[in-house]
Order: C-alpha cells, then structure tokens, then sequence
C-alpha cells in the first residue's frame, strides 16, 4: 500500500484512536456506493476501509508508521474488502475494518480488529420484508432465528491439542530453536467443542428512512464463537414492499390521481391519502391535467436523521367515454358559449410550444 493512509483518512500521524474512527465514519459515509453514486467511489470507499483497518490496529499502525508500508496479508486475515458487494456467502466472517452503512449512521462501535486465539463464530444473514409506512416511520421487532451454540455438554476433547485448539510448533534452525504456536489441523481450532443449532428471539429496530437494498448489523448475534472466540453478527437485509398508491422517489412519495374533468374545471377539495392517515387538497378551478401539487413534509424521514420528504399529488382529467343525448346538448352549448364550435383555418393555436 503506497498511498498515504493518514492523508486518506485526513488526519495528522499524532492523531488519537478517537480522532482516527470519527475522520473515518466521516469520509465512509461520503463515499459509501449506497449514498455517492460516482464513479469511482466504491474503490475509494474500499481503499478508506484498508486504511481505517491499519491505523485502527495499534501493531499495524506501528509497523507502518515505522517502516511506510502495511502488511496486507494481516490484512487479508483481518476481514473482507473482498466481500463489500452482497455478503456472498456469509461463512466469513466479517471483522477488522469492515463497518456497514449502520454503523456509520448510528454509531455502531464496529468490531475489534485483533483477534484472540479462539474460532470466531459465522455471520448470519436474515431478510426482512417492510411496508412502506414501517419505513416512513421505523418499526420494532422481534426476529426468530437459528444459530449454532457451543454444547456445555460436550465431553469430546481433541487428543492432539487437548482441547486447547492450538498446537506448538518448534524449528531448529542455525541461530537456535523457534516456537510457533498454530491452528491445531486435526479440530480446526475447535479443540473437539461441538455446537448445535438452536432458535432464539433477536429484537431489532429499524430506523425510520430505509429503503430496500440497506442492512442493519446487530453485533455478536451471529454463530457463537468457539475457545473463546467472538461471535458473529447478524445482518438483517431490508425489502420495502410496493404499495398500493404511493410511489417513492428517494425520501418523496407519489400519488396519481384521475379527477373528473368537471372537478378540474370548476375546482374542489378533496381528501387524500398520506402515509399516517389523510390529508385536505384544494384543486384550484381551471387546473389543468398533468398539474402536481406539493405536500410538504408528508414524505419519508432522512435517514441519517434530519429533514423529511414531501408527498406529490399528480392529477390527470377523466373524460367520460359516453354522453347521454343531454350531457351533449349541454357540451354544445358550452362549446358554442365559448366559440369554439367555429372552423379554425389553423391548428396552430393548438400546438403546446
């Protein structure tokens, strides 16, 4: 990594762990793919990822700040950059540098970039399908999911290791002896623990504001770890279903109408659905089809948590299809009324310009 990771970041070499993670959120949330769509803000947003990894981890800060390079394998152990687009997969695990939209919205505290010596627990994914009046106003739950659970009866301990999960490794080379200490490969760190599946009740909240394709992280609800090792999280996975009237743009809904063209001539006032109930709307006379009239603040709440959308109120004109032998004796005599029952030499006065 040849890039300077303070200036990534934007803060000076001396600058504190808290100053590092708060420089961090900041220039995450800037170039996140869900919230800039420029090109080339997903490689800049994976490239703060790898420097918040480093300078977040105090003997990779060192080995940088005292040699100007990081060590990208201990990176690679350290989480996915890799897995950023879907979570496909979800076997791995998701830790060090990794932070989900949520985290940097709402103040997650991420999860520890150093390891201890036990197997971290699996992350978890669950789909949540949401109306869009949950999403307007944010909703609470409580999920029923499955994970895996170390057995407190389990008796087996692996003979190589003794239930330890790691095994000792001695070389001896021309300048002495070397002790290693490594994953144990008969348990695969496990030291014989055995985990079964069991059910439980996660409660979530989900912000007012989402909107499909966001995920919620909730820390250490995933797999329980093994010999001491973290859990992993649960990722729950936002679906907004259509409604039945609204469409939404962003943080604006919008509502189509078809008015009777009479309605629209001599004006009306009419009641109108909103997310949280119903609201008056005066139709001036004379309003022509196509006209959009605004309700602000009847939209869906930011996200991050101030302003709100406004909901747009689209009218088009319902002309009858068929005219009893009266109604067209009074559309005559309101087309002679106004002369427009003459021969125009011309359509040119009918041409929108």
């Amino acid at each position: 990594m040849s890039e300077d990771l303070y200036a990534m970041l934007g803060v000076s070499k001396d600058a504190s762990q808290q100053e590092i993670k708060s420089a961090y959120r900041k220039v995450a949330r800037k170039y996140h793919p869900d919230i800039n769509k420029e090109a080339g803000a997903e490689d800049k947003f994976k490239k703060i990822q790898k420097a918040y990894s480093v300078l977040s981890d105090t003997d990779r800060k060192q080995r940088y700040d005292q040699f100007g390079v990081a060590d990208d394998s201990a990176a690679g152990n350290q989480g996915g950059f890799g897995g950023f687009s879907g979570f496909e997969g979800f076997s791995s695990n998701f830790e060090g540098g990794f932070e989900d939209i949520f985290d940097t919205f709402f103040g997650g505290s991420g999860r520890s970039s150093s390891r201890s010596s036990g197997i971290a627990g699996e992350d978890l994914r669950f789909d949540m399908t949401i109306s869009l009046e949950d999403a307007a106003n944010g909703i609470e739950e409580d999920l029923e999911i499955y994970h895996l659970e170390t057995d407190p009866n389990s008796q087996k301990k692996c003979g190589k290791c003794n239930g330890t999960g790691s095994i000792k490794i001695i070389q001896r080379t021309m300048l002495g002896s070397i002790q290693q200490v490594t994953t144990c490969p008969q348990c695969q760190g496990t030291g014989g623990v055995e985990r079964k599946k069991k059910k439980k009740k996660i409660n979530v909240k989900v912000p007012a504001g989402v909107e499909t394709g966001n995920k919620l992280r909730v820390s250490g609800e995933g797999n329980q770890g093994v010999n001491g090792g973290q859990n992993g999280d649960l990722y729950v996975f936002i679906t907004v279903k259509d409604h039945k009237y609204f469409e939404r743009e962003e943080n604006h809904i919008i509502l189509n109408l078809n008015l009777p063209f009479t309605q629209l001539i001599l004006g009306c006032s009419i009641e109108v659905p909103v997310l949280n109930g119903a609201a008056t709307l005066k139709i001036p006379s004379g309003t022509q089809p196509g006209t959009t009239f605004r309700l602000k603040g009847k939209g869906i709440p930011n996200l991050q948590g101030y302003g709100r959308g406004d909901q747009y109120v689209k009218v088009s004109a319902q002309l009858p299809k068929h005219l009893n032998s009266k109604e067209k004796d009074l559309i005559k005599q309101m087309e002679q009324m106004r002369g427009e029952d003459k021969v125009r030499e011309s359509v040119e006065e009918f041409i929108v310009k």
